[in-house]
């Protein structure tokens, strides 16, 4: 779903920009905006010029989304699952798969 069109959209923008530094608004496909408004999170975004591995970055996002919905909703699985339009089981997979947990 949307984690997967996440991951493509930085894969594709990071071999087009991989020369050219910091990724900008403009560089984005405006289709995008509205669905996955990523301009939340891309404004601080730059390829270092050793570059980057991108699974790597794509699992931390991933993780740090995935552990500020958990606090924004005080360790509640199914308003955190919500907050990241996932199913529940999807997100407690995640959780178990990934290690994480949050500090109660």
């Amino acid at each position: 779903g949307n984690i997967r069109e996440l991951e493509n959209l930085i894969e594709r923008i990071v071999v087009l920009k991989r020369d050219q530094g910091l990724i900008e608004m403009k560089d984005l496909p405006i289709h995008h905006f509205k669905k996955i408004r990523l301009d939340r999170y891309v404004a601080n975004v730059s390829l270092p010029d050793e570059g980057v591995d991108f699974n790597e970055a794509v699992n931390d996002f991933e993780n740090e989304l995935i552990i500020q919905a958990l606090q924004k909703t005080e360790g509640n699985k199914n308003k955190a699952a919500t907050l990241l339009n996932l199913n529940r089981t999807t997100l407690v997979e995640k959780l178990k798969r990934k290690g994480l947990r949050i500090a109660s």
